[in-house]
């Protein structure tokens, strides 16, 4: 904190541990960082620790994102520093505003059926104001180029074969022939898709923060973005529908998202969106090397059932 945000000193430090990914504190400064006497600091995987191939320079994707959405109309928590040098500790790190709100997943018990109406009516419109970025390629948002392609088609092929390397490397046993055998008669679906969207694709209810306002809770901030790429916009609705239900049904959500795009839900759409969940079972199976041993075997079961479930949907 001294070398970056000046003559302050955390007198409290707390860590917050709902991800499995990065290491996240909370800290309570000893005089205010820009007027905020509480700040948050998020520190990436340390060098040479083991990640996956999308997991590369994964905090740069999510600075990057950050720093788009106070332009479009999206609320998230300022950034204060960051810094990937690796000079004072081996890891990307950055200082952030924290938000006083909580996350929606905290609060859902205390949230009113009106206010969820107003809530999701909201997550639409955020939703489509981040859909409303247009990237120069497809592909995750990365520094090295071999992650950008000129389709939807070729790049969402290299996160499934990224993603199965990574497997077999790992030795994760999954049905990879029946992934690519399911998805091989839908391939061209991906055609439609010309223009390069901004993708979050991690926008749960533990990522979105709520505030209250004269009784009425608001979307305070959408965080971790850090899965952020350039693709289909229809890929954001795996995470939607775990806030709003089937996104075909979710008539809230969609209204917030029509007052900034039309939203299109077709049966090609449909089945897109079975690929991508498909793609979601498929990461969730292969990030295995993230829990505990005793607990490896247990949740290898849950998300083999998860894939194949998801490989049974495209049929």
């Amino acid at each position: 904190m001294h070398t970056h945000l000046g003559d302050v000193k955390a007198i409290e430090i707390t860590e917050l541990n709902e991800g499995l990914f990065n290491a996240l504190y909370s800290l309570l400064s000893s005089k205010p960082v820009l007027e905020l006497e509480e700040i948050i600091l998020k520190l990436g995987v340390q060098d040479g620790k083991h990640i996956l191939h999308y997991e590369k320079e994964i905090q740069k994707t999510e600075l990057y994102v950050y720093r788009l959405l106070p332009g479009i109309g999206v609320p998230a928590p300022k950034i204060l520093y960051a810094d990937s040098s690796h000079t004072l500790i081996n890891c990307d790190y950055f200082f952030m505003e924290k938000l006083t709100g909580d996350t929606w997943e905290h609060l859902k018990a205390h949230i009113t059926p009106e206010n969820e109406a107003d809530l999701q009516r909201e997550l639409g419109e955020y939703t489509a104001k981040l859909h409303s970025v247009k990237g120069d390629y497809f592909g995750y948002i990365k520094e090295d180029e071999s992650y950008h392609y000129p389709s939807w088609r070729e790049a969402f092929h290299a996160f499934i074969d990224r993603m199965v390397e990574d497997g077999i490397r790992d030795g994760v046993k999954l049905p990879y022939d029946a992934v690519y055998a399911a998805l091989a008669p839908c391939w061209h679906l991906l055609d439609e898709v010309k223009t390069p969207s901004l993708v979050n694709f991690d926008m749960w209810s533990k990522n979105i923060l709520l505030k209250k306002e004269n009784g009425i809770y608001h979307i305070d901030g959408i965080i971790d973005h850090e899965r952020a790429f350039y693709g289909d916009p229809v890929a954001e609705f795996i995470s939607s529908q775990t806030i709003c239900g089937k996104i075909e049904d979710a008539i809230y959500f969609r209204e917030g998202y029509e007052k900034v795009h039309p939203f299109v839900f077709g049966e090609n759409e449909k089945i897109r969106l079975k690929m991508y969940w498909v793609y979601v079972a498929l990461l969730i199976g292969v990030e295995i090397y993230r829990y505990e041993l005793e607990d490896r075997e247990e949740t290898m079961r849950r998300h083999s059932d998860m894939l194949l479930q998801a490989l049974e949907a495209l049929k």
